[in-house]
């Protein structure tokens, strides 16, 4: 039973959960919500797993964001092209400022670019 007890809870991107699932794939059949979940990440994730870390190293250099690793996530997650999508993921106790949404959206549009 303690195998099922949740030591630690760490962001992954997108790409990591397709590498996982394909390695268990090679593995063993996929149950359904594993299924589901490939099928999901096959149709969403936008970046290759070399393009996500280079990324987040990028993103690390915005000040607000060097010590929140599940905004970065959900930054390269969702790939904000615009200021305004940027700013929709800010907590409300995170300030940016308009330099600092901007060199976010220049970073995902980069990247983006690449897909």
């Amino acid at each position: 039973m303690d195998a099922d007890k949740v030591m630690e809870i760490e962001p992954i991107s997108m790409a990591e959960v397709k590498e996982v699932l394909k390695t268990k794939r090679a593995e063993k059949e996929l149950n359904y919500e594993q299924e589901v979940t490939m099928k999901y990440v096959e149709k969403f994730a936008k970046l290759t797993q070399k393009q996500t870390d280079d990324l987040i190293k990028s993103l690390d250099e915005i000040s607000f964001l060097k010590e929140n690793k599940e905004l970065k996530y959900q930054i390269v997650t969702a790939l904000p092209t615009h200021m305004e999508q940027a700013r929709l993921f800010l907590p409300k106790d995170v300030e940016a400022t308009d330099d600092e949404l901007k060199k976010i959206v220049e970073l995902t549009k980069k990247f983006g670019d690449k897909i």
